[in-house]
């Protein structure tokens, strides 16, 4: 068996993501919430009004599956679409008021999640904060050099 530390650092990355994704929707499961895109929701809420071409720059989520998420939110009454009156073709997302009470329920769920992480990891999470800004920002660059 080959030793962990012979996994490419891409690999490890993307199943850290992955696990840390289902120790949150498990989270969300206990207190009773149904499974919902609340990063997406959350980006929305930061980067708002945003449109979806950049909302898709901003997750790296491919236009389909961010359009189905998107639409999932709308349903549930969590993002409206707004006119651009710049661009009568496109339109902006933002947070609806049953959105922002809905992140808000969401916060002591989200800090549940991280600190079982860091109970497990033996260190803050925020020490990761630096590296991984560095290591989207990289990734954003890459990406938009197509």
């Amino acid at each position: 068996m080959a030793s962990e530390s012979a996994r490419p650092v891409l690999l490890e990355l993307a199943v850290a993501n992955a696990l840390a994704s289902q120790v949150f929707e498990r989270e969300l499961v206990r207190a009773g919430y149904p499974f919902t895109h609340v990063g997406t929701l959350k980006l929305i809420e930061i980067h708002g009004p945003i449109t979806p071409k950049d909302l898709e720059a901003e997750t790296g989520i491919a236009k389909t599956t961010l359009r189905g998420r998107v639409q999932g939110l709308q349903r549930r009454g969590l993002v409206q679409r707004v006119p651009n009156e710049a661009d009568r073709r496109s339109y902006f997302l933002e947070v609806t008021p049953e959105g922002t009470k809905f992140l808000e329920a969401m916060e002591p769920i989200l800090d549940a999640a991280e600190k079982a992480i860091e109970g497990e990891l033996g260190v803050a999470l925020e020490e990761y904060r630096g590296p991984l800004e560095r290591l989207r920002k990289a990734n954003r660059a890459l990406l938009s050099r197509d």
